[in-house]
């Protein structure tokens, strides 16, 4: 590996006349020894001029302020003008200066000078910014510096142009003996169009409120009657259209209904007419007619008088965006899917139909695939995932079975 670099000689014939011009020199300054001399004369003591003070040794105080301050001279009116006019700031001196030299420009012109001006400054500029400078120098001061004091506007701008029709006049009891002159500009105006008020009010809306007869009395409404409704209809919204459909829900259930829905009488049920109770046990319709409503078993439409809950309403509260009502549909769902799986043996239900018919509504319902999509979502409500984790376990513990069609 070759490292680059610069060639030199070395002269080695002279090696002994090197070592005679690079030997060191001896050193000429020597520290010596430190030695304490005596003083010829004794120190004499300080001695403090005449003029100083015999007191603290502080310097006396001495009043520094000579005559009434600049602030009250300003006040007072008292200060020398020299002075006054330096407390002037530039912006307002040079503003000053350039309106003094505005007014003495429009001092020197003639009448016929002014007005050709003011003709060229209304043809280049658009009226609509003119008119804003003269309502800017009206709520402004009262006094505006060049052509555009005591200036006027009016509205029509449209019939000949810009529609101005400037005018000037000399400017009465001016102090100075310079003429003033100033601008007036007016516009021709146009009468507003009258404006009705009740024209712009919002429209009348037609609101109802229950307003109670005098023929019939509230008090002698009675919520067990067949009708009862009507009554509430005719007693408190007599103006209303009846509609018996809205208010069905409300009425009593017929015994043809209540027969021909989970009736004790029924000889042949269909697998999703089963009723269950929440810890999965099935309800025969004469026990589930006995329950009391207490219970929390009568909250569903179909079969209002019957206790319990069938597999597809367990599976449609199961998506329910309630997250109690939720849990209590997959908890539900998990114990009947364990019953399931145990099939005909003990702790099962026993009978083929039913077992085969409820996994058809399992099926059906999508019941497994949502207890695995909940279990295993990211995020949203914790209980919702635990207690469809205990559901599929459940399943799993009853043999993990799907329902196959045959």
């Amino acid at each position: 590996m070759e490292i680059p670099g610069e060639r030199f000689v070395l002269p080695l014939d002279n090696d002994s006349q090197d070592d005679q011009t690079l030997a060191p020199q001896p050193r000429s300054s020597l520290i010596g020894d430190i030695v304490e001399n005596t003083p010829d004369s004794t120190p004499t003591v300080p001695v403090l001029p005449p003029n100083a003070s015999q007191g603290t040794g502080f310097p006396e105080h001495r009043n520094r302020v000579r005559g009434p301050s600049k602030f009250k001279q300003r006040i007072q009116g008292t200060l020398p003008k020299k002075q006054m006019k330096d407390t002037f700031t530039p912006e307002r001196t040079e503003r000053q200066m350039i309106s003094d030299q505005n007014e003495q420009r429009i001092a020197s012109m003639s009448l016929d000078d002014i007005e050709r001006e003011q003709k060229e400054l209304m043809d280049k500029l658009p009226p609509g910014l003119i008119e804003r400078f003269l309502k800017k120098a009206q709520m402004g001061d009262e006094e505006v510096h060049g052509s555009f004091k005591d200036s006027k506007v009016d509205g029509n701008m449209s019939k000949s142009g810009p529609g101005f029709k400037p005018t000037s006049e000399d400017q009465q009891q001016r102090p100075s003996g310079r003429p003033k002159l100033t601008k007036k500009v007016t516009f021709e105006s146009d009468a507003l169009p009258a404006v009705d008020e009740n024209n712009n009010l919002l429209p009348a809306v037609n609101m109802h409120f229950p307003k109670p007869t005098a023929t019939v009395q509230a008090d002698n409404l009675d919520p067990d009657s067949p009708e009862f409704l009507e009554k509430l209809h005719t007693t408190y919204f007599p103006s209303l259209p009846a509609d018996p459909s809205r208010l069905a829900w409300m009425a009593p259930v017929s015994s043809e209904e209540d027969r021909s829905s989970y009736h004790p009488s029924q000889t042949d049920l269909p697998a999703s007419a089963l009723r269950f109770d929440f810890k999965g046990n099935l309800l025969p319709p004469r026990v589930s007619r006995e329950l009391p409503g207490h219970l929390g078993l009568h909250h569903h439409a179909a079969a209002p008088n019957a206790a319990g809950y069938t597999v597809p309403e367990l599976a449609h509260l199961a998506r329910s965006t309630f997250p109690t009502q939720r849990c209590m549909a997959i908890q539900t769902l998990g114990r009947i899917l364990y019953r399931l799986g145990r099939g005909t043996e003990q702790g099962g239900f026993g009978i083929e139909e039913i077992v085969q018919g409820l996994w058809k509504c399992m099926a059906e319902g999508r019941v497994i695939e949502g207890l695995e999509e909940a279990a295993a979502a990211t995020g949203g409500h914790m209980s919702v995932k635990a207690y469809s984790t205990d559901a599929l376990w459940l399943w799993q513990k009853g043999g993990g079975h799907r329902w196959k069609a045959q």
